[in-house]
């Protein structure tokens, strides 16, 4: 799988996924637009953690269903170690 990732805006990115091989275009026909697709949910955010490693998927919008997206998102904060 191929991702194409275009920021929006600090909280919001573009993302397209981009089948390979017979077998994702096949998996992305099996998917129907009313339905809780877990495993289509897990492609962007593994997209989005390819791009951003920080960040927390939080909602997907879809453009194109099912393979372009407004994915929404929110950053970890990573604190210092403390040095007492």
């Amino acid at each position: 799988m191929k991702y194409h990732y275009q920021l929006v805006s600090k909280t919001k990115v573009r993302i397209e996924l981009i089948p390979e091989d017979k077998k994702e275009i096949g998996i992305f026909e099996s998917f129907g637009e009313n339905e809780n697709n877990d495993q289509l949910t897990e492609y962007f955010r593994v997209g989005l953690a390819a791009y951003n490693t920080g960040a927390i998927l939080v909602r997907i919008n879809f453009m194109q269903f099912p393979k372009v997206a407004l994915c929404s998102f929110e950053t970890i904060k990573k604190t210092a170690p403390s040095l007492i």
